[in-house]
């Protein structure tokens, strides 16, 4: 019985078979070298001729086969090349012994032979006689291929030399030709009258039928055709019905040669996987999904295919599908094409024959147009070939004897259909296929499997191919077979994982969505475990178990998964889970699984450092004069920069050597206790070595956070891809990129060098802070805060609180530097509230590791003054300097008025008892060291200070008075005790002063003058405060710090000072308080006046005034005016400034200097009649411009000038 050959293709019947063995000491690898040399040489042009043709090589050809020579030509061994290495001369021997066996085996149909020996110490070259060629080795055999073409020249010859022959006899008519007869045609010759006209015709067509084999063998296809349709009619008359549909076949060869020349089989695609089998699930399957209904739709159409009957022969199976097959071409041309366009590219890029441009029915567009021009005769159109394969296959299944005919038909037609992508079609051949009955043995069985998955892969129907590849396997290892190949059957079902939508690579098998049909996939790895414990390979059976859990967990009972699981601990337990790359047998590469389900991470968020404990860096110039630069205050540019900020960058900072931390969320959907162990992060970049840590979540449960935790141990870049997990008994690597619910591939986060760490005490207690706090300000300094401290002050009030600075670091601290933010605190806190002096804790520096510092803030607590407008001050104002009862302001002189800052009165607006004013802050100590204080980095701790301000004294009515001495003032205020304990007053030259609970009392304080520098207006910078009000708080500021007001409370021992600052100022006050520029000298009559003593003057007589004025600045005094202005002091509160008719002026009595520059001076004279008795005064003042006020300054000269006129005709005696 013949042996099929499951490679068969139409173009072999034009193919002269040769047969290469080893013989000798060759080992495969030199034997498979030494073939591939030789099967170079398929087509054969001969020298001196137009003639070519074509061999076949096969490494082995069962003899059964060969006696089907007579029935096809291209079945027997024409040729046999023995290949054998030998070291002696006894190894020849042993080898030409074996080469004299091939021939006798192959000797009743082999034309030609030859036997290569390699490895012979004598000089190349061959034996004629015997047919023998020696090398002296494999590297030295340059002329092989010279060798193989003159055996193949050899082997044409006698081949055209029997076909001449056989033309001879099949056109010889007087000739009695010989009945050529298939191999079980012999028994069935006994009996059969040899003299009849059909028995002649059934010789005459049988010898056309082999002279047109001849003639394919020999490269004259025209011929053969001629050949093959005579043969046919001749045949056909005869009813001749096997050599009919031999002929027929042969037919269809023939024009498959004409009309396919690059032939029906292609060479595969090259594969860069990491095993083979394994299917690549497309980005454009998952995203679009169209090649998933594509395969819906064929796979359907299979499934109707395999629903119909094939029962009778193929023309009613071809007829029951016709019209399905034209509904349903567009959708299988669609794909056929897209395989076409991938041949032509994969052929260009190997630099192999690739086809030209196809015609619609697969043939290249040279060779449509050969046929259109009737060049080819007798040759067979692409559909007429399919159609007399019906034909010769239909003719095939009559007998049964001859069903390795028939199988191999159905291969070789299949193929020619794929070619012309008639892949409906190719799949009923192959379905006839099935029931094809031969008797087979196992490996024939499983060889016979495979070539049908092949092909039903070529058409597309994987699931179909994966299905008979399936089947291969468990032929492998069936019962009947004594030694089950279970490499054979992994290997096997390994290769059926495309066709059942299934990858053993967790990256790109789909978890989000079902793809494709899970039952089965559960099946096919449940068989793989089975397979990989039955080939004594744990490892492989756990990394499919692991798979199995990880990606068909949600297709799974909850039994079933802890069944599973309890499985594969018992599998671990043995051989432990890894999550490196298991390389095979076989070559190829299993990838990792990592177990991402066991359990689901939801969630992974990189932790900031604490607030006392994140870096900081001072900004470079460079960006901060970048940012002032902009003119615009918005632009959206920006704001969509913001939008696009990389959210796998952190906007935060590790420092190096120190614990950080990651937050993470896990969910258990195992229906048990799941136990995780070695949980860590994966790095990668700079040094970091990650905590361990054990969980143990409990039964489908989730999601629960869970904070790893890790170490920088340099400073760089780092980037966390990923964590580690332990889980059954596998160690997992889980990558972020693998994760559909994380949304980034990686975080990275810049690590800077190591920071010294300080511990912060004080020696307050700490603020206890309320809930309902409403203070977003110090909501926020709350949570930054290292520590607080906590004060209840009176106004006035004085306290320190000293503050512990502990290194508890390993890195010594090189600098410390105190900032106070009070932008917490409303109202604003007053200057000077906070105070202190760092110079004693930076002598200690550097701070070595578990050393202390210390340092005292003194903390001041400032009351408020009350004010009012300057309206109501003036109408408040004290008795004047003159100490009259009442006097009027319409009727006094402007000299005489005094500068009042006063409120209402306090009765008015009485202040809750012992109500505290909250005054915060934060005070923040900026420290750095190491190698981080190198390069700019320092650390900042808060600490709130948080002060309960009770009122003490208030102040109110406030004046300033002139003194008699024209170097002080009196500085006049109320002092109102608010408290409720008595308060003792002390000041300067004066006594206690005991004021008693809600009374109010006022002082006086005699204070000495002063002057500041009048601002530069041209050089000033741009400021919201106008020069008029910042000259006010120059002298506020001065003269709180002149004025020194102490208080006590005798029953609790509190004592503080009255503060004085804010107290605002008004330009009459300024200019009472400032020292004169001016330098007066006055003389009356020619007598210098500098006392308070009236001078006497007569009714009538001339009195002499002159005036001397200088400058005694260091500053140029522009626009000043003199005036001496006399009046009338009446001494009942009315002054009278009109005093015409009583006193006359020879002289100006006011004269004008543009400007006198420092030391300058000017001298002014004129000359008083009084007409009247009476006490009279004069006014003498300057006044000049001023650069911050709108108003001048008014300078007064002191004392008084006051002069008392009497009459001489009373004079006494």
């Amino acid at each position: 019985m013949s042996i099929a050959d499951y490679e068969q293709t139409a173009e072999d019947h034009q193919a002269v078979l040769v047969v290469v063995k080893p013989a000798g000491q060759i080992n495969a690898k030199t034997f498979n070298h030494i073939f591939d040399r030789i099967t170079r040489c398929r087509h054969v042009r001969l020298p001196d001729s137009q003639r070519s043709f074509c061999l076949r090589y096969k490494k082995s050809s069962p003899v059964e086969n060969n006696v089907w020579g007579e029935f096809q030509a291209h079945r027997k061994v024409m040729g046999l090349l023995v290949v054998g290495k030998c070291a002696t001369a006894a190894d020849t021997g042993a080898i030409q012994e074996r080469y004299n066996l091939l021939k006798e085996l192959y000797g009743s149909t082999l034309y030609d032979s030859r036997c290569l020996i390699f490895g012979m110490k004598q000089e190349n070259g061959t034996n004629a006689k015997t047919n023998m060629v020696y090398y002296s080795s494999v590297e030295d055999s340059f002329s092989l291929d010279e060798t193989v073409r003159e055996f193949a020249a050899s082997l044409f010859w006698v081949l055209e030399s029997k076909r001449l022959q056989a033309e001879r006899l099949a056109s010889d008519k007087s000739e009695k030709l010989p009945l050529l007869l298939a191999p079980f045609e012999k028994k069935d010759l006994i009996g059969i009258d040899t003299e009849t006209r059909a028995f002649r015709k059934r010789c005459q067509g049988r010898m056309r039928k082999y002279s047109g084999d001849l003639c394919l063998l020999a490269g004259l296809t025209q011929e053969a055709l001629l050949h093959y349709q005579a043969s046919a009619d001749i045949l056909k008359s005869a009813n001749d019905w096997l050599w009919l549909a031999a002929a027929f076949e042969g037919t269809c060869a023939a024009s498959v040669t004409v009309q396919y020349p690059h032939g029906t089989t292609r060479p595969p695609m090259p594969r860069n996987q990491s095993f083979s089998g394994s299917p690549k699930v497309t980005s454009e399957r998952k995203l679009s999904g169209s090649l998933t209904r594509a395969e819906r739709r064929r796979s359907e159409t299979l499934t109707r295919a395999e629903r119909l009957s094939v029962s009778g022969t193929f023309n009613r199976a071809v007829d029951r599908r016709r019209s399905e097959t034209l509904t349903r071409t567009a959708s299988d041309s669609r794909l056929t094409s897209t395989g076409s366009a991938l041949w032509t590219a994969v052929s260009q890029f190997l630099d192999v024959s690739a086809p030209p441009t196809m015609s619609p029915n697969g043939l290249p567009m040279a060779t449509a147009e050969f046929l259109q021009d009737g060049k080819a005769k007798n040759c067979l159109s692409p559909d007429e070939i399919i159609e007399k394969y019906k034909e010769a296959l239909i003719q095939y299944s009559k007998y049964k004897n001859a069903a390795v005919i028939e199988l191999e038909g159905i291969i070789k037609a299949t193929r020619i259909m794929i070619t012309q992508r008639k892949n409906l079609q190719a799949s009923e051949f192959l379905q006839n296929m099935v029931y094809i009955n031969i008797q087979l043995t196992d490996e024939d069985k499983i060889q016979r499997y495979n070539t049908l998955s092949g092909l039903y892969e070529q058409i597309g129907f994987k699931r179909k191919a994966a299905f008979f590849k399936r089947v291969a396997a468990m032929q492998c290892v069936s019962p009947n077979n004594p030694n089950p190949a279970w490499n054979s059957c992994y290997h096997l079902l390994q290769e059926t994982l495309d066709g059942y939508s299934l990858t053993l690579d967790p990256r790109q098998f789909p978890r989000e969505y079902t793809y494709g049909w899970p039952a089965i996939q559960l099946r096919i790895l449940h068989e793989m475990v089975y397979t990989a414990r039955k080939m004594g390979n744990p490892a492989l059976a756990v990394r499919h178990m692991s798979f199995l859990l990880h990606a068909m967990s949600d297709h799974l009972a909850p039994y079933e998964r802890k069944e599973l699981s309890k499985v594969l601990e018992s599998y671990t337990a043995k051989v432990p889970g890894t999550p490196v790359p298991l390389a095979l047998e076989s070559g190829a590469i299993l990838p990792p699984v990592p177990m991402t389900n066991l359990p689901t991470v939801k969630s992974f968020k990189l932790l900031d450092l604490a607030p006392h404990l994140r870096p900081m860096k001072k900004p470079s110039s460079q960006t901060s004069s970048a940012s002032l630069n902009s003119p615009f205050i918005y632009s959206p540019i920006q704001s969509r920069q913001q939008e696009k900020k990389d959210q796998s960058k952190m906007d935060f900072q590790w420092v190096s050597g120190e614990v950080c931390e990651m937050a993470l969320q896990v969910i258990n959907p195992m229906p048990f206790e799941l136990k995780v162990q070695n949980m860590s992060v994966m790095s990668e970049g700079i040094v970091f070595e990650p905590l361990i840590s054990n969980l143990s979540l409990p039964a489908e449960s989730g999601p629960l956070g869970v904070t790893l935790l890790g170490t920088p141990k340099t400073a760089g870049q780092l980037k966390l891809v990923g964590y580690v997990t332990h889980v059954l008994g596998v160690k997992s690597h889980c990558k972020f990129k693998d994760l559909r619910q994380i949304e980034e591939p990686d975080y990275s986060v810049e690590v800077v060098p190591e920071l010294p760490k300080l511990q912060v005490t004080t020696s307050l207690p700490k603020a206890a802070f309320g809930t309902t706090n409403h203070n977003l300000g110090l909501n926020k300094a709350k949570e930054t805060a290292v520590t607080s401290a906590a004060a209840r002050l009176y106004a006035g009030e004085s306290q320190e609180c000293v503050l512990t600075l502990q290194n508890v670091s390993q890195i010594p601290v090189e600098s410390i530097d105190i900032s106070l933010d009070t932008s917490i605190s409303s109202p604003k806190v007053p200057s000077g509230f906070f105070t202190w002096n760092l110079e004693n804790t930076k002598a200690q520096l550097p701070l070595q590791s578990g050393a202390m510092a210390t340092f005292t803030v003194l903390i001041k607590a400032v009351g408020e003054i009350a004010t009012q407008d300057r309206k109501s001050a003036e109408n408040e104002e004290p008795s004047s300097r003159h100490s009259s009862p009442k006097k009027s302001p319409q009727t006094r002189p402007r000299s005489m008025r005094t500068a009042a800052m006063t409120a209402p009165p306090m009765e008015a607006q009485q202040p809750e008892e012992e109500k505290a004013q909250p005054v915060d802050a934060v005070l923040k100590l900026t420290y750095s060291g190491g190698q981080g204080y190198e390069e700019g980095y320092h650390r900042q701790a808060s600490v709130i200070l948080h002060v309960d301000v009770l009122q003490s004294l208030l102040v109110s009515k406030v004046n300033i008075l002139p003194a008699k001495s024209p170097r002080h003032c009196h500085l006049t205020l109320d002092l109102h005790n608010v408290t409720r304990h008595e308060v003792v007053i002390s000041y300067p030259d004066n006594d206690d002063l005991i004021i008693e609970s809600k009374q109010l009392k006022r002082i006086a304080v005699r204070v000495e003058r002063f002057s500041l520098p009048e601002p530069c207006t041209s050089d000033a910078p741009i400021s919201i405060i106008s020069p008029a009000d910042a000259r006010s708080q120059q002298y506020s500021q001065q003269l709180a710090t002149l004025v020194d007001i102490r208080w006590k409370m005798p029953s609790s021992g509190t004592c503080g000072v009255v503060n004085l600052e804010g107290i605002p100022m008004t330009p009459e006050a300024i200019d009472l308080i400032s020292i004169s520029p001016i330098q007066w000298d006055v003389r009356i009559d020619n007598k210098p006046y500098d006392t308070e003593e009236p001078v006497q003057c007569m009714v009538g007589r001339p009195m002499s005034v002159k005036v001397s004025v200088t400058n005694a600045s260091a500053e140029a005094v522009e626009g000043s005016t003199l005036v001496v202005q006399p009046y009338q002091d009446l001494w009942n509160g009315t002054v009278l400034n009109d005093v015409n008719g009583k006193v006359a002026c020879i002289g100006c009595q006011k004269r004008d200097v543009k400007k006198m520059e420092p030391g300058e001076s000017f001298q002014h004279s004129c000359t008083f009649v009084f007409f009247c008795c009476g006490d009279f005064g004069l006014d003498i003042r300057a006044t000049c411009e001023s650069r911050v006020r709108s108003q001048d300054h008014k300078w007064v000269f002191t004392p008084i000038v006051r002069i008392t006129v009497q009459d001489k005709a009373k004079k006494s005696p």
